[in-house]
């Protein structure tokens, strides 16, 4: 994956020297809805309270856009999500009745290339786009708390963490408004596909999914 990564990033780099065209500043805000399809998931689903849909959140993002003809665009954007949970144990407690805490972080930091196609052109005023790309993302999982071992049937206090960079892949749709030649607000659908490899603190649990959709609001500036 990391040669497909490198290829990509230079085909961009040569179609950057040759642009011609208008090019545009995006910010974005939006919903990241993650997938959460791995067996660690599972496994903290199973015993702690909260569900998939708690994992929602904000991502935030800076787009910079460069069309290199009328339908083709190429576009760097660096986004930014984070979630934690507070949660505790659904069916163990201490023995005085007191709940059993842990909690869940996941923090994705992302610098996404992307080639984008208008197929009706990028300059009327209401313009759709398709695309896709690949990125590299900083991740870390943490979990941290009071840990259950079920064997020994002992509860400890504990952390555990996996901080890496992948190489993840995406595919969007959207559509831009353009409210003046200068500006103009945008909605986007955007999958992220991530998984990697845990540390050594989930030693037998499978790669970690951070898969997932966002749904982004817009504004773009043009120039």
């Amino acid at each position: 994956m990391k040669k497909i990564f490198f290829i990509f990033l230079l085909i961009i780099t040569i179609g950057f020297f040759s642009l011609k065209a208008q090019n545009s500043l995006n910010f974005k805000i939006g919903l990241f809805v993650p997938s959460l399809g791995s067996d660690l998931w599972d496994v903290n689903i199973e015993n702690l309270t909260f569900n998939k849909e708690d994992f929602r959140d904000a991502y935030y993002a800076m787009e910079y856009e460069f069309f290199t003809n009328r339908k083709l665009s190429v576009s760097f954007e660096t986004g930014h999500y984070k979630h934690e949970e507070y949660s505790m144990y659904r069916d163990y407690e201490y023995d005085d009745g007191s709940p059993i805490y842990q909690n869940l972080s996941l923090r994705i930091n992302s610098f996404e290339i992307n080639l984008k196609m208008y197929p009706i052109g990028h300059r009327k005023r209401i313009v759709p786009y398709i695309g896709g790309g690949c990125g590299l993302y900083a991740w870390k999982y943490e979990q941290w708390g009071d840990f259950i071992d079920f064997e020994e049937e002992t509860i400890s206090e504990g952390y555990a963490e996996s901080d890496k960079l992948s190489i993840g892949f995406n595919g969007r749709a959207g559509i831009v408004f353009k409210i003046r030649r200068s500006f103009g607000i945008s909605l986007e659908a955007r999958y992220l596909y991530l998984k990697d490899d845990l540390s050594s603190y989930f030693e037998g649990f499978e790669k970690l999914d951070m898969s997932g959709l966002t749904f982004n609001f817009g504004v773009n500036f043009f120039f």
